[in-house]
């Protein structure tokens, strides 16, 4: 087989060259040579010193976790094992019950899958007022504070102590793509910011008042104002329902509680005159919901025009969470 001999100080340099080109062959493991590297090559390049050399096949890397664990896990469990969320270097999965004996070699194999993870906790239950997560550590190092990317935005959180979902990330793309100029937005249920922060950095609102009552939710959507630069976020401790009522009228309103959100919109009937509404739940049927909204908004007078309607992810066998679009007036 045929290798390139280039010198180890410039190896990165012709490894990226001969790669973009197409020559450098994938399978092979690059090999040293005193003050040289071999590169194993698909065929003769000019300019390059050419040398026969036997190079040593690249091992197969698996390319998914049940692939991983399909040689230590039966067969009929692996079809219960579910999808992880990455949350910056950190893991979270749900596992069933049969499958809980098997934590730590499923989190050993997801560190093995992602060299990226760190950390791979068991999520459990979601629990209290604020949402919190109950964490086992299977895999890795004991952290729980991280730094989530999405589409540009920073989002600074600790996921022992706070909510977050990277599921929803194309939803506040979504989100952010339809606020005007100059809107005023109130973000009912911010958590550590996800929404205030997409929209901030990708709209051009007015304000975005920001409430929470979680505290450290709270303290975590200042940190990342600050890491953003997203200064027209106003955070907010406190329960909704009594801190809107300290509110100007708002353009536009994100309900995302998706179990607790029909307890809140009496609240929104009765502050503000008008608004359109980005409203989150948990149903087996969407049209239900929408006569729930209905028969809510008749109570305080309010005409509802519908926008539009969608599946945000699946919850359960027989729910789904979704999200309803609709203006009141």
């Amino acid at each position: 087989m045929i290798g390139a001999r280039v010198p180890r100080l410039e190896a990165e340099k012709y490894r990226k060259i001969l790669l973009e080109m197409g020559i450098m062959d994938i399978n092979y493991k690059i090999a040293y040579e005193k003050d040289y590297i071999l590169i194993p090559l698909k065929e003769e390049v000019s300019g390059y010193d050419i040398i026969d050399y036997e190079f040593l096949p690249l091992d197969k890397r698996k390319s998914s976790l049940r692939e991983i664990l399909s040689e230590k896990i039966p067969s009929s469990l692996l079809l219960k094992l579910r999808a992880f969320d990455a949350i910056g270097n950190i893991a979270l999965i749900q596992l069933s019950d049969e499958l809980i004996p098997y934590s730590k070699i499923i989190g050993e194999a997801l560190l093995q899958l992602n060299p990226f993870i760190k950390a791979v906790f068991r999520k459990d239950s979601i629990e209290g007022e604020y949402r919190v997560p109950k964490l086992e550590l299977i895999a890795g190092e004991h952290i729980t504070e991280t730094v989530y990317r999405e589409f540009g935005v920073r989002i600074l959180l600790d996921v022992s102590k706070v909510y977050f979902s990277p599921r929803l990330s194309e939803e506040r793309k979504r989100i952010a793509s339809l606020v005007r100029k100059d809107d005023i937005i109130l973000d009912m249920f911010c958590g550590v910011g996800p929404f205030s922060l997409m929209i901030s950095k990708k709209s051009d609102p007015k304000k975005i008042y920001a409430i929470d009552i979680n505290e450290t939710a709270i303290y975590y959507l200042k940190k990342n104002i600050a890491l953003n630069k997203t200064y027209n976020i106003i955070p907010i401790h406190g329960d909704s329902r009594e801190e809107i009522k300290k509110l100007e009228p708002p353009d536009r309103i994100i309900m995302n509680l998706p179990h607790s959100s029909f307890e809140f919109l009496p609240d929104v009937f009765s502050t503000f005159d008008r608004g359109i509404v980005h409203f989150y739940c948990v149903s087996e049927n969407i049209k239900k919901v929408k006569e729930r909204i209905i028969e809510e908004s008749n109570k305080y007078g309010k005409e509802i025009e519908f926008l539009s309607e969608r599946v945000v992810k699946s919850y359960s066998p027989n729910t789904d969470i979704y999200c309803i679009d609709f203006d009141f007036s």
